[in-house]
């Protein structure tokens, strides 16, 4: 079993967590089945780790992997202790993902590292 944490940024920002309840506190059917396939895929990862393998996750480069719900991209990384760390969420609107969104985690990762904390740890 493998620990999920949430990326918080230096100005206390969880980017996946406020995408979460944005879905929740939405009524439609579309945003209630958007946040349940995120969720299950959040607890495979939590359950299997990257080991759950395509179409759930995909390594793209260096430490960075996407988790693959639908549409919706998760950007996260493997941390100490068996853990992993929900970066930051897209959409998906391309067949490749967009370097922009790789470099944001790039950079989140980096102000991860240097902070040496996130949420919940």
């Amino acid at each position: 079993m493998y620990t999920i944490y949430f990326y918080k940024d230096k100005n206390g920002k969880e980017p996946i967590l406020e995408y979460l309840r944005e879905l929740a506190s939405k009524k439609g059917k579309e945003s209630r089945i958007k946040l349940n396939k995120i969720n299950d895929y959040i607890e495979l990862l939590s359950q299997l780790g990257t080991r759950l393998g395509e179409p759930y996750v995909k390594h793209l480069e260096g430490d960075i992997w996407e988790l693959r719900p639908l549409r919706d991209r998760i950007l996260f990384v493997a941390w100490y202790d068996g853990s992993f760390v929900l970066l930051h969420h897209f959409m998906k609107q391309t067949q490749k993902t967009p370097r922009r969104e790789i470099e944001k985690a790039q950079r989140e990762l980096a102000d991860l590292q240097e902070r040496g904390k996130m949420n919940g740890k």
